[in-house]
């Protein structure tokens, strides 16, 4: 449930060892697990520019952690959409909602779309259902919100 995850992801991201460089698909291996052997240290990142970008997270009160963070990226290339605290294998990219949103970036592109309520997790502060519609409702407002953001060209 921790957001940089999600920034790493949708920003496209490379990760720089002592050893490697390792793009972010690749680095986040399952929940809690990297591509990081036991030795190995971190010793920078780096991002790509992208033309616009931002994150929306749905907060559990007392940890302030998402119960789920949807960040999105567009880049020259197409448009990124990771989304952390919500799927049972950890952060991930919600590849249907990237291709709606690179033929048509707008809030509704992603309304009738659906994830599995089986791949999202499911404890005491949210079921499986309600994270699904919440990767859902938040990636129809970021997108809005880059949408409306004058600040950021997206053509």
């Amino acid at each position: 449930a921790a957001d940089y995850p999600a920034a790493l992801l949708a920003l496209d991201a490379t990760i720089r060892t002592d050893r490697r460089e390792i793009g972010a698909d690749a680095f986040f291996v399952d929940l809690f697990e990297t591509a990081l052997e036991p030795d190995e240290m971190i010793r920078d990142v780096v991002f790509p520019s992208c033309r616009s970008c931002g994150y929306l997270k749905f907060r559990q009160p007392a940890s302030r952690f998402a119960i789920v963070g949807v960040f999105v990226a567009r880049h020259r290339h197409g448009v990124r959409v990771a989304v952390t605290g919500a799927g049972t294998a950890g952060v991930f990219r919600w590849t249907e909602a990237e291709a709606a949103l690179d033929a048509r970036f707008a809030g509704d592109a992603v309304a009738g779309m659906e994830l599995d309520p089986e791949q999202m997790l499911s404890d005491i502060h949210a079921g499986g259902a309600y994270r699904a519609n919440l990767v859902r409702v938040l990636t129809g407002r970021m997108v809005e919100t880059l949408g409306a953001d004058s600040r950021h060209p997206l053509a």
